[in-house]
């Protein structure tokens, strides 16, 4: 590569660097001579205006040699520094150049600068239309695992900012630099992740200075480029050194930092493409036409959703090669390539369509397509969504969902307003992996608050049936259908296939008598078998061996590279390139010429996605994670040669938050799939270690590992690595606090095994108790808040003496947790009910051979007791529906409220009854005098208040509470609320008129007796024009107060 010395003469070289930074390409690395302008502030302009200021002189340039000798002077004080190099730094101002520096689509901007130039440069252009990303600042390691949205882009300050120095000190000595080391190795590493088509450029560096070629060092130091070239804007390049430039792989280009920028400019308004037009992105309604939509969605979903249609834009994949196994993808449908399963396809539209109108629940429903591995499960559901595109009636789009990691409900949601249509698929292929099946939980949970009105909005999810099984036994998925497909041909089908394979040479038969053989033996020995299983019976093996030549054909390090991608593609994960890379031992040049430019032989693919910031953007798979089985089978038939090649695996992978993904994945699908025994699992988490020591959510996963290896020793290296990954977050974690709790709870049985005083025991029961408190209060909408919290409350009472007090105190901690969990978790409630039979087995066993009723009321009888036995009498009634005894304990109670339990309890029963104005009135109160109430249970308090202020008329105060609710909390339940009721306790039907917004899509009603506008709760209002009068109820939900329209008052209806 050739230094661009002359802009001017060398312009095809540099539009070369301008298009791939207008490509988002380009990582940009920052040094002070960016901030140049008309003040000059560098390391020897700081030194000289100290020592000025000081009056001494050092005579070294080097500002960090100059600092640490600074620093042995006893009257030298850092502080004073600092202060001084804010001040000059403050006077900096921002150029034109800045500002279009930050109205381009970097992938990343790393800098060793401490200024502000560049947050001003983006917040000069926030509202112009000039604005592509937003700024994320990340100034420290706590921040780094912040994972940026599409439309941010991340700017790693290396070295400290003056907008805080107490937070981010300013790095300039050598002891400085120490304690940042392990922040730059973390930046500097995950650059690997990205391909060879990512360039990087850096600007106000000059790499022959002292400090500059220690900078280079540095950086090199880490191996981020592993060979790799990076452009050098400097204006003053000393043209002796290019050859040393030449051999470090630095292509210098001769320009100043505004030049470069105002150069780019000009080139930008010859070729106006803006990215979103680059890049081709766009949506289409059901009948074609394109959709307006903001830019910065489009930007937002790309490489995240993708619009599934005639017109999307994916690989092409030849028929022959989608016959010999490679993985679907739309095209391959709307080409007719796959044969179609007629009767699988009308009777699954029928039921989806039949579910999909009912419009029963809150929830949106998931449609499970669930068969055995490899019989066309993905192809046929593609093939389900193209054939409901196709019914005009429906006005249905489809979208995919591309990357779980990276969806974010903001985004989905703003998608289905800006489509407009009536019905929405969202198609979920590989949720075999865990972590993507979770997040489609999550994801149906967030658009089923939302309730949709005039749209239905479903998920449709190809899964094999054993692996749905496995995920439904630890949590359960509301209003989801399985519909189970087998591989099995009609006589039909299978002709219909063999006229395709002839076509493509892969068969043949030369006449009807020929073909009909062919039939009759597919009808016989293929028993809803593979595909691939299927092309073996047809082709008589050469289906088979054709595989196999193609491996033998490909180089040694390909087929290398093939058995490394074999391996983890087998479980539905695709081999980053730079994992890849790591495995074989090959620096770029050698795997860019060896592996990304050989063949491939149509066994060994390259996928390139969209990806942003550090996220890999090119991956290697095979043609189908059923052939990646066979062939690791048939080339590593050994399972502990296997196992050595997923250890080297783990020993090579490199930090960063996709290879933690992916690392994580792998070792559970290995788990459930009990490929290996525990020992075996044990020694790939300690693999996985040696590299991803640094990343908290492998960190996580590895402290669940070593707590399943129940020693003392193991727990507490996992308690250490929780706390160590806590402190590598900049926010507070609540499956991290869960985590922690529970070891804890482990360590506490394990001492409580051993002692005969329970000193430690008790210690660690407090500290598991404490940290599932406060995982219950951030987190109420899960089990996991409740399940092991409820088993260390159930395991006290069994194994540990308690005064009388502290028993009745744990039993009515428990009866709430349960009370708690019925009314707001959605997932797993099985695992809740399996405990309240525990705790049922308990109470019938522990009453000193009493009957529990008869217990307490001997309990009842000692007044010290009283208060906590009308708690549970009460809530023993409540189980008999017998409510009239349960008023009596509420009246007493409320002569007993010096006693916080009783208030706790009391403020809970007020709530369920908030339609009477007396309710109110001593709720209120209750939360006035009783500070305490929101600190220990904020979600009550907040609902409780928020109906309290809305019945009484106050709607801006109780939307001031439904806004703690919303800020302070996420995975709400969707389906859980109070009906509005008169004081009578019978629900209210209010009259109402339909009213909407003329910037709206969505109807609401307005109720003019008590001046209220609500929403109106999912369903098909078409019928009902604006102005038509109805009748409504009110339901007041978690995230706010919705109508029902019951019924019309008046014919005024579309």
């Amino acid at each position: 590569m050739e230094h661009i010395l002359d802009i001017e003469k060398q312009e095809e070289d540099l539009n070369a660097i301008f298009l791939n930074i207008k490509q988002s390409n380009t990582i940009l690395f920052l040094g002070a001579g960016a901030s140049v302008g008309e003040k000059r502030y560098l390391s020897k302009e700081i030194i000289e205006f100290y020592e000025s200021h000081i009056g001494k002189e050092l005579n070294e340039p080097n500002i960090t040699k100059w600092l640490d000798i600074l620093s042995a002077d006893d009257s030298f004080r850092r502080t004073h520094f600092d202060n001084f190099v804010q001040d000059l730094l403050q006077k900096l101002t921002v150029s034109e150049a800045h500002k279009v520096m930050a109205s381009i689509p970097w992938r990343e901007i790393i800098t060793t600068n401490y200024d502000l130039l560049i947050e001003r440069a983006f917040d000069a252009i926030m509202d112009s239309s000039q604005k592509i990303y937003d700024l994320k600042p990340v100034k420290n390691q706590k921040q780094y695992n912040y994972r940026e949205s599409n439309t941010e882009v991340r700017y790693i300050k290396l070295n400290g900012c003056i907008s805080d120095k107490s937070l981010y000190p300013l790095a300039f000595s050598t002891d400085d630099f120490r304690k940042l080391s392990s922040f730059y190795k973390l930046v500097l590493n995950d650059l690997k992740n990205i391909s060879h088509d990512i360039q990087f450029l850096s600007m106000g560096y000059s790499f022959t200075d002292d400090f500059g070629k220690e900078l280079l060092d540095k950086f090199d130091s880490y191996n981020f480029r592993d060979k790799r070239w990076i452009f050098n804007v400097d204006p003053f390049p000393n043209e002796n050194t290019l050859a040393y430039y030449k051999k470090n792989k630095i292509c210098i280009v001769k320009c100043s930092f505004q030049d470069f920028f105002l150069k780019y400019k000009e080139w930008e308004t010859k070729n106006a493409d803006i990215v979103v037009k680059k890049k081709g992105l766009s949506l289409l309604s059901s009948k074609d036409s394109h959709i307006s939509a903001p830019p910065q969605l489009l930007l937002s979903l790309d490489g995240i959703v993708k619009q599934l249609n005639t017109h999307t834009r994916e690989r092409f994949i030849k028929e022959e090669e989608y016959y010999k196994g490679d993985e679907p993808n739309f095209g391959v449908i709307t080409r007719g390539l796959d044969v179609t399963k007629t009767n699988f396809t009308q009777s699954f539209t029928d039921e989806i369509l039949k579910v999909v109108n009912d419009k029963k629940g809150t929830f949106v429903p998931i449609f499970f397509i669930s068969g055995d591995f490899g019989i066309g499960k993905s192809t046929f559901t593609l093939r389900l969504i193209y054939e409901l595109e196709k019914q005009t009636d429906l006005d249905l789009v489809s979208f995919e969902i591309v990357d779980f990691n990276r969806a974010r409900k903001e985004h989905l949601i703003e998608l289905i307003k800006t489509m407009k249509a009536k019905n929405f698929i969202f198609f979920c292929d590989e949720i075999e992996v865990e972590s993507y099946f979770k997040s489609l939980i999550e994801i149906q949970r967030d658009i089923s608050i939302e309730q949709f009105q005039d749209c239905n909005i479903f998920f449709i999810a190809p899964i094999r049936v054993n692996i749905l099984e496995k995920f439904r036994l630890n949590r359960t998925v509301p209003n989801s259908y399985e519909l189970r497909i087998s591989g099995e041909f009609t006589t039909e089908e299978i002709e219909d296939l063999l006229e395709k394979l002839k076509k493509t040479n892969l068969i043949d038969f030369r006449d009807a008598s020929e073909k009909k053989r062919l039939v009759s033996k597919i009808m016989k020995e293929y028993n809803s078998d593979s595909f691939v299983a299927l092309m073996a019976s047809i082709t008589s093996g050469r289906h088979e061996n054709d595989l196999i030549d193609c491996y033998n054909q490909l180089s040694k390090e390909a087929q290398q590279a093939f058995l490394y991608t074999a391996l983890l593609h087998k479980h539905k994960l695709l081999m980053p390139a730079s994992w890849l890379k790591q495995n074989i031992k090959m620096d770029w040049d050698e795997f860019i010429t060896r592996i990304v430019k050989a063949e491939g032989k149509g066994i060994l693919i390259q996928e390139y996605v969209s990806a942003h910031g550090t996220q890999p953007d090119l991956y290697f798979k095979t043609k189908h994670p059923l052939i990646a089985e066979r062939l690791v089978n048939r080339f590593i038939p050994n399972k502990d040669k296997q196992f050595q090649f997923y250890e080297q695996m783990l020993k090579q992978i490199e930090n960063g938050q996709t290879n933690s993904y992916l690392a994580n994945n792998l070792l559970k699908a290995l788990g459930k799939n009990s490929d290996y025994n525990n020992t075996q699992i044990d020694k790939l988490y300690d693999a996985g270690y040696t590299k991803l020591s640094d990343d908290p959510y492998f960190l996580l996963n590895y402290a669940i590992n070593l707590q399943n290896r129940r020693t003392k020793t193991t727990v507490k290296k996992a308690i250490g690595f929780i706390l160590y990954a806590e402190g590598l977050l900049d926010y507070r974690n609540h499956r991290f606090i869960h985590r922690r709790a529970v070891l804890n709870f482990e360590l506490a049985k394990l001492y409580f095994s051993e002692e005969t005083q329970l000193i430690y025991t008790n210690i660690y029961i407090k500290e598991a108790q404490d940290l599932f408190v406060l995982k219950q209060l951030l987190d109420p909408f899960s089990a996991f808040s409740y399940v092991d919290y409820i088993k260390l409350i159930i395991w006290q009472l069994e194994n540990i003496d308690y005064e009388i007090e502290d028993v009745m105190q744990k039993k009515i901690l428990i009866e709430d947790l349960f009370d708690l969990a019925n009314r707001t978790v959605t997932d797993n409630l099985d695992r809740i009910d399996s405990l309240q039979t525990l705790y049922a087995n308990y109470l019938n066993h522990n009453n000193d051979n009493k009957d529990y009723k008869q217990y307490l009321d001997e309990l009842y009888e000692n007044v010290r007791l009283r208060p906590y036995a009308c708690i549970l009498l009460h809530n023993y009634h409540l189980s008999k529906e017998e409510f009239e005894k349960c008023d009596f304990y509420v009246s007493e109670m409320e002569f007993m409220q010096e006693n916080f339990e009783v208030v706790k309890f009391l403020f809970k029963i007020y709530g369920r009854y908030l339609h009477e104005a007396n309710t109110r009135v001593k709720l209120l109160r209750m939360a006035r005098e009783n500070i305490n109430l929101e600190k220990e249970f904020p979600l009550r308090f907040y609902f409780f208040k928020f109906i309290a202020e809305t019945y009484n008329f106050n709607y801006n105060d109780g939307k001031n509470y439904l806004r703690n609710i919303k800020h302070r909390y996420h995975n709400l339940h969707p389906e859980f609320h109070y009906e509005w009721k008169d004081p009578d306790g019978e629900i209210m039907l209010f009259d109402a008129i339909v009213v909407k917004k003329s910037a709206e899509r969505f109807k609401a009603i307005k109720i003019s007796n008590i001046q209220l506008t609500a929403k109106l709760i999912k369903g098909n209002y078409d019928k009902f024009s604006v102005g038509s009068k109805v009748k409504v109820k009110l339901h007041f939900y978690l995230y706010g107060l919705m109508a029902e329209i019951v019924q019309t008052t008046d014919n005024n209806s579309e």
